[in-house]
């Protein structure tokens, strides 16, 4: 196809525009067609011959397009949202984490139990209290799992008689560690067997580990 006949066919200067479009992602065969007067099917086999790459064309225009974020929750269940505003009484900044779908770059999904706080990316659980055995203190197990390990800090939280308590620990301290226990009041209980070698009662609101990007140690 020359482009004196394209435009004897299609009018004066009606390559130049096809030449135009076509080096643009942005229009889709579909509206270079419609702008044309022209077939999808013919001015896919037009950029072909021309040595186009449509399946690359395409890409690049789904690239271009602005993010999609999808929020497959109404709202935030109590306990996040009372983690969320807790951290930010401490004056950090909080923003909901919206995660990248590999197949489609432009399309975010809000995700439940994670949260951006000071431009970390932060996992959260929320544990009850146990009893451990008859008679004995009330404990919550945290446990160190595939999503605490791809992020940075997690963030750990459960009610008690104060309301929520919230433990901030780096992925650097919890290396090695499989799951801890955290007494829901006070301090670990002496003797206790499930007392650990670091006290992790230390990290209850240790707000200068985000504020310093977990580069402080305990």
């Amino acid at each position: 196809m020359t482009s004196v006949r394209f435009d004897r066919n299609h009018g004066k200067g009606a390559f130049a525009r096809l030449g135009s479009m076509l080096n643009d992602p942005q229009f889709a065969y579909q509206v270079i067609a419609n702008k044309l007067g022209l077939s999808k099917q013919y001015i896919a086999q037009l950029a072909n011959e021309l040595g186009i790459n449509g399946r690359q064309r395409q890409r690049e225009r789904s690239l271009r397009r602005e993010p999609r974020i999808i929020k497959q929750f109404k709202e935030y269940p109590s306990d996040i949202r009372a983690v969320m505003n807790k951290l930010r009484r401490a004056g950090l900044r909080v923003t909901p984490y919206n995660s990248p779908q590999p197949s489609m770059p432009n399309l975010f999904h809000t995700l439940l139990k994670m949260v951006i706080v000071n431009g970390v990316l932060c996992s959260i659980q929320l544990r009850k209290g146990h009893k451990l055995r008859p008679n004995g203190r009330h404990y919550a197990r945290f446990d160190v799992n595939d999503t605490t390990k791809r992020l940075k800090v997690a963030l750990w939280a459960m009610r008690s008689s104060r309301g929520i308590k919230l433990y901030v620990i780096p992925l650097t301290h919890l290396r090695n560690v499989a799951s801890i226990y955290l007494p829901v009041e006070g301090k670990y209980a002496v003797g206790n067997s499930n007392k650990p070698r670091k006290d992790w009662t230390r990290y209850e609101g240790a707000w200068h580990l985000l504020e310093t990007s977990s580069k402080v140690a305990l």
